[in-house]
């Protein structure tokens, strides 16, 4: 069922959370696996831009979306839709009056036919727009960039021959890597150092898996029945280290555990900018709001604000009925 998307204003757009960032979708043709790779400035897990549907396809909803892009699309996924139709779709202002704002890349296998295309809204923060490459089953998009490097490094990074018979993974993971390399999302670098992003992820569904997208602002739980066969998500303070660098270390522990050694691989890494200085008390109050949620985080905020003020003016009132006498 195709539901229009009414014009609102979406949860991301002019506020910290808006979803500008760089991210690669892909397929194994041959296995059926899918996944997506994606970093962002922004201070919530980066993960609920990806939809994954083994066997059949992958996408990125990005930029300014709302969760009915995103559950619109896994369900055209679900269905088979080839991605020519997908993004003819989301891109008509009759369903979605809001397409300037919005980012799409995706891939689709169906009857053995490969279909990557994308979408990039008019008015995405520069640098914005999307690359794909059939031949290889991907589509590289991002906006609020550093320069459209970020993107034709991705790609190129991605369809490299010269490293061997890769996995998808590696290949995802390279990807991301090259794009950090040439500067990221423009928002997380200062003058005296390069961050690119604040959080950073990889997903990669195998054929058989239930269909998955994550809820917007958290990760995954564990026990998710459809959660990937990989899932690797990395949030760090604004400021502080590049999450790129801890996503690879976890990665290559997950890699040991799961992939068999490839001899004829260059699995190397692509040396990214280290960001800046590590801030663990931030860091943990970041995985503390990714692990319950971004709606549950801020009533929790809220609410606390609320009992100490409560509080406070409790305290004044009886200071102000029973003052201390000298």
């Amino acid at each position: 069922m195709i539901v229009s998307i009414p014009a609102e204003n979406p949860i991301y757009r002019n506020t910290l959370l808006d979803r500008s960032t760089f991210s690669i979708v892909a397929i194994d043709p041959q296995t059926g696996d899918v996944g997506a790779a994606g970093a962002s400035c922004v201070p919530i897990s980066a993960s609920s831009l990806a939809a994954l549907v083994p066997g059949q396809g992958a996408a990125a909803i990005q930029a300014a979306f709302t969760p009915q892009n995103q559950s619109q699309v896994l369900e055209l996924l679900s269905q088979g839709t080839a991605a020519s139709e997908i993004i003819e779709l989301v891109s008509d202002e009759d369903y979605d009056q809001q397409t300037s704002i919005r980012q799409y890349g995706v891939v689709t296998l169906k009857g053995g036919e490969i279909q990557a295309r994308g979408f990039t809204g008019s008015e995405n923060n520069d640098w914005a727009g999307d690359r794909q490459d059939e031949n290889y089953a991907v589509s590289a998009q991002g906006n609020t960039l550093e320069g459209k490097a970020v993107i034709s490094d991705a790609l190129s990074a991605f369809i490299s021959q010269e490293l061997g018979p890769l996995h998808l993974s590696d290949r995802l993971l390279r990807a991301l890597e090259a794009a950090s390399a040439a500067g990221g999302d423009l928002r997380c670098n200062q003058a005296d150092f390069e961050q690119t992003a604040q959080a950073a992820f990889i997903a990669v569904s195998q054929a058989g898996q239930p269909a998955f997208s994550a809820t917007v602002g958290s990760d995954p739980s564990s026990k998710d029945p459809a959660l990937p066969w990989l899932f690797i998500s990395i949030i760090e303070p604004k400021g502080g280290p590049n999450p790129l660098i801890e996503l690879r270390r976890q990665y290559d522990t997950w890699r040991l555990q799961n992939l068999p050694p490839c001899e004829n691989c260059n699995l190397d890494s692509i040396a990214v900018p280290p960001g800046g200085e590590q801030r663990p008390l931030s860091k943990a109050m970041l995985n503390f709001v990714n692990r319950i949620g971004l709606t549950v985080a801020i009533a929790f905020i809220c609410t606390t604000g609320i009992v100490f003020i409560l509080s406070l003016l409790v305290f004044i009132r009886r200071r102000i009925k029973n003052p201390k006498t000298e």
